[in-house]
């Protein structure tokens, strides 16, 4: 009798522990948190970035880094905006980067702006790399913005990104949501994004949709330097 109590008691162990290693054959990884959700381009658990030179603010969620420049890479360069070209004039502004980012795969917001007379007329003219199927124009609090996707692979290396341009105050401010790195199958073994573009680009868009100006349409942006609060 004690035979049999122990014999069930150790298929019904088994059980268990098969079931808990995922021996099963339809395992499913565990799903990506959602991006934050804000409302009305608002979200009271966010810390806004101010910038009085420029005369807009942007929220930043908890976990997003923050950094004044940005940082080069094969393909995303330090440059003011995206697909500047050579000799181009403007000023990172800020860039926001989504949580999880690595060398494989990096997601961020980037702003730049340019007072350049050169740079505002040609503000909202996409540039060759851009898709012509996705310009558009796009409403941001207000304000309507020029938008476009391109695109750029080389070396293992690729980028995808979604633009937003717009004149104010005299200046062109550029708007940019990047995802940008290595190819991960050139690893041995390949190797696992933190994140998927669709997952990058939904949170961003959430992020990019709190941007807004202060002060009225014609009214230069003050010399003073950037600040946060």
């Amino acid at each position: 009798m004690h035979t049999g109590v122990r014999a069930a008691c150790l298929i019904a162990s088994c059980m268990v522990l098969f079931a808990c290693s995922g021996g099963g054959t339809d395992y499913t990884a565990p799903a990506q948190s959602a991006p934050p959700s804000t409302a009305s381009g608002t979200s009271g658990s966010s810390h806004a970035f101010v910038s009085d030179a420029w005369g807009f603010h942007i929220d930043k969620p908890p976990g997003w880094t923050l950094r004044r420049d940005f940082q080069s890479s094969y393909l995303a360069n330090g440059g003011w905006k995206t697909f500047a070209a050579p000799g181009s004039r403007g000023e990172p502004v800020l860039s926001l980067v989504v949580p999880g980012s690595n060398h494989i795969t990096d997601a961020e917001i980037r702003i730049g702006a340019s007072r350049d007379p050169a740079e505002v007329q040609r503000c909202t003219a996409p540039p060759p790399a851009a898709r012509a199927a996705s310009v558009a124009t796009q409403r941001i609090n207000g304000v309507s913005f020029t938008t476009f996707e391109a695109a750029d692979a080389a070396m293992s290396h690729r980028l995808t990104v979604h633009a937003q341009r717009v004149v104010r105050g005299g200046a062109c401010f550029a708007i940019d949501m990047l995802v940008f790195g290595v190819n991960p199958e050139v690893y041995d073994p390949p190797a696992t994004p933190p994140f998927s573009n669709a997952y990058a680009f939904d949170a961003m868009r959430v992020v990019a949709g709190t941007f807004g100006f202060d002060g009225a349409p014609d009214q230069p942006a003050a010399s003073a330097s950037t600040a946060a609060r």
